[in-house]
């Protein structure tokens, strides 16, 4: 029993080797392959990958989210109310797009290491083309991470809408915005907004996540 799952998996391991010698034969040089990643091992994978040198390609996007219960104060608990908090997300999780030369030795390693392996279809890895690529990029746009500062969602002079407190649905302009990284936001952080009060601009401050980008 032990001697046929060493044959089979041989076989197996032959068949594989003998698809990603046909790709390169058909498609030579570095191509954009996918990687299908287990559930929460995307970081994991990038980690390795960045090991060992191999280009990748994971499109993130900071979005508004729900905070989770625990990290509300008592008041905003009490008040019922759902507060949102800029959060880094994967445009296409659990999948990361690499790049390299499937005939040059030494991405095996990485992805040994990482415990993945390339997508295929009909034995054959899936690759993609650069220009698919290149308007994936300029769809997502230039990346935003929560080291950046909450300057991105609310700069000075930022049209914004009140969604919380006595003042919502009321139109504004940021004044003053925060300089401070998202990842050290905290959901009692106030910015100061000039709220159009029947006509007239009146500065007041707002916690961050009472307003929304009109």
């Amino acid at each position: 029993m032990r001697e046929y799952d060493r044959t089979g998996l041989g076989r197996i391991e032959a068949e594989r080797r003998a698809a990603e010698r046909k790709a390169a034969r058909e498609a030579p040089g570095p191509k954009w392959y996918i990687v299908q990643c287990l559930r929460n091992s995307d970081q994991q994978v990038l980690d390795a990958f960045v090991r060992y040198k191999l280009e990748t390609y994971y499109p993130t996007v900071i979005q508004m989210k729900p905070m989770p219960r625990r990290a509300m104060s008592a008041a905003q608990r009490r008040s019922g109310l759902t507060v949102m908090q800029p959060r880094e997300s994967a445009v296409f999780p659990r999948y990361v797009f690499t790049r390299f030369d499937i005939a040059v030795r030494g991405w095996r390693e990485a992805f040994d290491y990482a415990g993945v392996g390339l997508m295929g279809q009909k034995g054959l890895p899936i690759w993609m083309p650069d220009e698919l690529i290149s308007r994936v990029r300029e769809r997502v746009g230039s990346p935003v991470t929560t080291s950046d500062s909450l300057r991105v969602f609310f700069d000075v002079g930022e049209s914004v809408v009140v969604n919380h407190g006595p003042f919502a649905s009321f139109p504004g302009i940021v004044e003053e915005g925060l300089d401070v990284p998202i990842e050290k936001m905290d959901a009692s952080m106030r910015i100061k907004v000039a709220v159009q009060i029947f006509g007239r601009a009146t500065p007041v401050e707002l916690e961050y996540w009472q307003v929304s980008k009109a």
